[in-house]
C-alpha cells in the first residue's frame, strides 16, 4: 500500500518540498523550549539529510549532461544568487556585518562561504557541481568514488570529529589554513562532491528489493544517531553537518524515493527553493513582529509555535510570490 501511494502522490519535488521545512528547522530548533535532548536529535541529526537530499536530485537530474547544459544550469544557479545576495544586503548593512568585513572577507563570502548564513549553498553547489562535472568527464568511476570518499573525510574531520585532531598538532595547523578560506568544511570542496555522485549514480540502475532497502535505512539512522550521540559525548564536534553514517542514510533513502515514486512536480520544486531563500527574512519579520506587540514569548520564545509561523509564512510567500510571477508571464504571452 505505501509503494502504491508513493508511485501515485508522490515523485522527487514532493520530498524535496518536505525537506524544505527540515533545513528551516535547522535554523529555528523548534523542539527545544520542550526537550534540548529531542530537539539536539531531531534538529542536528534527522534534519541534516535535507541539504544532502537536495544535492542528490540535482546530481541526479544534472549531470553528467553535456557542458553547454551544465553552463546554464550554472548561470541559473548564479542569478539566484545573485538576487539573494540583493534581498539579504540590507540586513548585512543593518548588522554592520559588511564594515567587520575586510576585502578578502568579501571574496570569500561571496564566491565560497555565502553572504547570509544559508547562501553557502549556493556557491557550494556550482563548485561541487563543476569538481563532480570534470570527475566524471576524466576519470573512472573508482577512482571517482575514491577521491569524493577521501573529500568527505577531510570534511568530516573538520567538522563532526575535529576534536580528533587535538592529537595531531600538524594536521591541526592544515585544517586553521583550511578555515582562513572556508567558514566550514560543509562546502562545495568537501561536502558536496560525495552528494552529487550518489544522486548521479542512480541513473540506469536496476532496482532493489524494498524491503532489504527499509532495513538498510532503519539501520544506517540507529548508526548515525548512535555516531552522534557519542561525537556530543566527546566534545569533538566544531559542527555538525556531516556524519559518516550520513552517506549511508541518503544512499539508503534515495534508493527508496528514486524506486517507489514517479514523475516530477515543478511548482513544489520553486516552492522548495523559494523556502528555502526566504525562510530567514520569515525568522527576522516574526521577531521584529513579536518585539513592537509584546508577544514574543508567544511568538519567538516559544520555539515550536515559531516553527510552525515560520513555516506557514514562508510557504504562504512562496506561494503568493509564484501565483504573482505566473500572472505577470499570462499578462505578457497575452
Amino acid at each position: 500500500m505505501l509503494v502504491i501511494f508513493m508511485k501515485k502522490i508522490l515523485n522527487l519535488d514532493t520530498f524535496r518540498f518536505m525537506v524544505a521545512f527540515l533545513i528551516v528547522a535547522i535554523h529555528v530548533y523548534p523542539f527545544v523550549s520542550i526537550n534540548s535532548e529531542l530537539d539536539y536529535y531531531f534538529t542536528h541529526v534527522f534534519c541534516r539529510i535535507g541539504v544532502p537530499l537536495f544535492l542528490m536530485i540535482t546530481g541526479y537530474f544534472i549531470l553528467p549532461k553535456d557542458i553547454d547544459t551544465l553552463k546554464k544550469y550554472t548561470i541559473k544557479i548564479i542569478k539566484i544568487y545573485l538576487l539573494c545576495m540583493l534581498i539579504y544586503l540590507p540586513i548585512n548593512i543593518y548588522a554592520h556585518q559588511l564594515q567587520s568585513w575586510s576585502f578578502l572577507d568579501l571574496i570569500k563570502n561571496v564566491f565560497l562561504n555565502g553572504t547570509f548564513y544559508h547562501l553557502w549553498y549556493f556557491p557550494a553547489l556550482i563548485l561541487g557541481l563543476w569538481i563532480t562535472y570534470f570527475l566524471i568527464k576524466h576519470l573512472n568511476k573508482k577512482l571517482i568514488w575514491v577521491i569524493v570518499v577521501i573529500l568527505y573525510i577531510i570534511g568530516l574531520l573538520g567538522d563532526s570529529y575535529y576534536g580528533t585532531l587535538v592529537c595531531i598538532p600538524s594536521v591541526l595547523k592544515l585544517y586553521n589554513i583550511i578555515f582562513q578560506v572556508f567558514d566550514y568544511t560543509r562546502n562545495g570542496l568537501f561536502y558536496v562532491p560525495i552528494f552529487l555522485m550518489l544522486g548521479y549514480s542512480f541513473k540506469g540502475k536496476e532496482k532493489t528489493n524494498n524491503k532489504l532497502l527499509i532495513v538498510g535505512l532503519i539501520i544506517s539512522f540507529v548508526f548515525m544517531f548512535l555516531e552522534s550521540y557519542f561525537l556530543r559525548l566527546y566534545d569533538l564536534q566544531r559542527h555538525d553537518s556531516m556524519y559518516l553514517f550520513l552517506v549511508p542514510v541518503m544512499y539508503y533513502l534515495f534508493s527508496l524515493i528514486i524506486y517507489n515514486t514517479n514523475g516530477s512536480n515543478k511548482k513544489l520544486r520553486s516552492l522548495a527553493t523559494i523556502i528555502y531563500i526566504i525562510h530567514p527574512l520569515v525568522i527576522i519579520g516574526i521577531r521584529f513582529i513579536g518585539g513592537i506587540l509584546n508577544i514574543d514569548d508567544i511568538i519567538v520564545y516559544n520555539n515550536l509555535i515559531h516553527y510552525i509561523l515560520v513555516c506557514l509564512i514562508s510557504l504562504l510567500c512562496s506561494y503568493l510570490f509564484i501565483k504573482i510571477l505566473e500572472l505577470i508571464k499570462s499578462k505578457k504571452s497575452s
